[in-house]
């Protein structure tokens, strides 16, 4: 999901599971979602290798625990749409 709205990108932590992603740094900040709750995310992964159309971007992304199936495995916001020069 492309969302020009977050401040963040954001992974859900069952896509870290799936991926075996199992390590990532502390994160001292906590989020304020779309429906106003505040959440403190599980963790900060720097670097991450994303493939989006033959493309590799490398990634912040704060990882969250969010309810499946609901839930998306990978949120785009707005760093990604900056160093990408989406428009």
């Amino acid at each position: 999901i492309v969302d020009d709205g977050s401040r963040v990108n954001v992974i859900n932590k069952i896509t870290c599971d799936r991926l075996e992603i199992t390590k990532w740094d502390a994160c001292r900040f906590w989020l304020r979602m779309a429906n106003t709750s505040t959440v403190r995310p599980l963790g900060l992964i720097h670097k991450l290798d994303v493939i989006i159309a033959r493309h590799t971007f490398q990634i912040s992304v704060v990882v969250l625990h969010l309810e499946a199936p609901s839930a998306y495995p990978l949120l785009l916001g707005r760093p990604w749409l900056k160093t990408t020069n989406i428009k």
